[in-house]
């Protein structure tokens, strides 16, 4: 039997009020390297994964960073068929592109890993297979026999991304082990019409032996998820398949793609079911310099672990990883959890298959939109508490007035009168820094750990950006709004936020221990434009082509 480790109290979650550097492990969940990443993938975890990062690391807090793109998932084996290339190949080109579409919108991973292959494939496949030994170890697992579809044709078991159909709990199309429209998760058997996904033929059902970890105490694992901030409807999720499964996870699956365990009784070949865990525990290597107690997720270690994720993972991250994680002796679950729901485009899915999608790096290398403002409008409309929707006309109207009209036009005003005190020593005044402290009040709420919202975080920058009753023309004002918008900014814009905080006489990034030093402005300011006008033309190149015949008709 094993127990949970509860996340911090209070006093933790008022972090950003304290003074001294706190360390923290930061993971966002690994993407499948399939495909890029679009605008769903990064309002989602990623995003709002960098903007923490940020907010903890103005306040001088040590933030590591680390991720990896999910290799083993069946998903590679299939666009690696699609492509007529090996898995490998598919795996390497991806991870490549996904570390520039990041990139591109100024989300930062200090190490971005392959596991598949190159230097950390060989220690990433010891930690999963020690760890699950460990768990046999402890007599916490269970073998069960299920069927699942086989094709002697083409050697294949149809689980994961080979097998679709429709879901066993509210009859939607689903693929693999869950369903993306309820969350569930379930056994290939479970699968109402089990149907191949390509040409798999002669199909059989084949019994074959899966390894599950038995989870004893099933209110004590909610109770941790609870604390670490997963909301009510992620709960339910795992509520409803603890019960469906009976307290078990599972740890392998039929296959010969992923870090290999023995074969079954049957000659099946299996691998290790990966649900978060080991990425946790290989990616946790990369901050430990070589020291096991050092190892962000020790149990008795002082590093604060999060990890975000979408409720498509909810099983994986909520029951499989913190039931793995929480069994392991010296390991503990995450601290704490980001989740989001789905964002759509245009009201519809992002459908890499229908191309109906908006690729992260497009819209800011093909079109004169800047990172700053996707980013600030993917946080205005996070998926933090439901779905939501990228509606381009939407983003053009918020670019044009917000940005390139009211907020360019206050930077335009605010950068003349900061000219006038180039190279003259100067601090922010008492009633600026008075408001300016009030607005971090605010800030450090919308970044609570529990309950991290990126949206409340705009409202605080949108709030200083119409900050009333002051002067602009005056150059002390001026200043002290300046540096009040670098510092409130900086999770959101980091561009406009670091070229604010350089005019202004600092280095680096806007850093609230700064915050009432003097400084010598540099200026520059002045003729800056930050934010360029959009048109449904100038987005073009990077919407998908149904979205520019569908404005090509309206307007014929």
């Amino acid at each position: 039997m094993f127990s949970f480790p509860f996340a911090r109290n209070d006093e933790l979650l008022n972090f950003a009020m304290r003074s001294e550097p706190q360390k923290f492990f930061l993971m966002p969940i690994p993407p499948t390297p399939n495909g890029r990443l679009h605008l769903g993938h990064i309002a989602g975890p990623y995003l709002r994964m960098d903007m923490l990062a940020r907010h903890l690391r103005s306040q001088d807090h040590h933030v590591d960073v680390v991720s990896a793109v999910d290799g083993f998932d069946s998903y590679v084996l299939w666009k690696a068929l699609q492509e007529a290339r090996s898995p490998q190949e598919v795996c390497r080109d991806y991870h490549g592109r996904i570390a520039h579409d990041l990139a591109a919108l100024d989300i930062v991973v200090d190490e971005f890993l392959d596991v598949v292959q190159g230097p950390h494939a060989e220690r990433h496949a010891e930690n999963a297979q020690r760890a699950v030994s460990r768990l046999i170890e402890q007599g916490l697992t269970e073998t069960i026999t299920e069927k699942v579809l086989f094709s002697p044709a083409t050697g294949r078991y149809l689980a994961g991304a080979w097998l679709v159909g429709r879901c066993p709990q509210c009859d939607m199309p689903s693929a693999g082990y869950f369903c993306e429209a309820c969350g569930a998760h379930f056994r290939p058997e479970a699968m109402r019409a089990p149907a191949p996904r390509v040409g798999d033929t002669q199909l059989e059902w084949r019994e074959v032996d899966s390894l599950f970890l038995r989870i004893v105490d099933q209110p004590a694992l909610i109770d941790r998820v609870s604390a670490a901030g997963a909301p009510l409807t992620f709960i339910n999720v795992i509520r409803r398949f603890l019960a469906q499964e009976n307290g078990l996870v599972r740890l392998t699956a039929p296959g010969d793609w992923g870090v290999a365990w023995p074969p079954d009784r049957y000659g099946n070949p299996r691998v290790l079911f990966e649900a978060g865990w080991e990425y946790a525990l290989t990616c946790g290597d990369r901050c430990a310099d070589g020291k096991p107690d050092a190892h962000p997720m020790s149990s008795s270690g002082n590093v604060t672990t999060l990890v975000s994720f979408g409720i498509d993972n909810a099983v994986l991250l909520l029951a499989g990883s913190v039931a793995v994680l929480g069994a392991l002796p010296d390991r503990k679950p995450f601290d704490h959890v980001l989740t989001n729901f789905f964002y759509n485009l245009q009201g519809s899915k992002f459908s890499t298959s229908r191309l109906h999608v908006v690729w992260a790096a497009d819209i800011v290398e093909a079109t004169p939109a800047s990172s700053d403002a996707v980013r600030y409008f993917l946080a205005r409309e996070s998926p933090e508490h439901n779905a939501a929707n990228f509606d381009v006309d939407a983003f053009i109207h918020f670019v044009n007035d917000d940005l390139a009209t009211r907020l360019q036009g206050r930077l335009d005003v605010a950068g003349a009168a900061l000219e006038s005190m180039v190279g003259t020593s100067v601090g922010i005044v008492t009633p600026m820094l008075d408001k300016l402290i009030a607005s971090f009040r605010l800030l450090d709420e919308a970044f609570r750990l529990d309950a991290v919202s990126v949206r409340s975080a705009c409202a605080v920058v949108r709030s200083w950006i119409e900050l009333p009753q002051i002067d602009l023309t005056d150059a002390k004002q001026a200043y002290g709004w300046l540096k009040g918008l670098a510092c409130v900014a900086a999770s959101i814009m980091p561009s406009l936020a670091d070229a604010l905080w350089f005019a202004l006489g600092h280095e680096g990034m806007p850093r609230r221990a700064e915050l009432r030093a003097m400084s010598s402005p540099r200026g520059g300011l002045c003729g800056r434009q930050w934010f360029t006008p959009l048109s449904r033309e100038s987005l073009d190149p990077c919407l998908p082509s149904s979205l520019v015949r569908e404005r090509g008709t309206a307007h014929a």
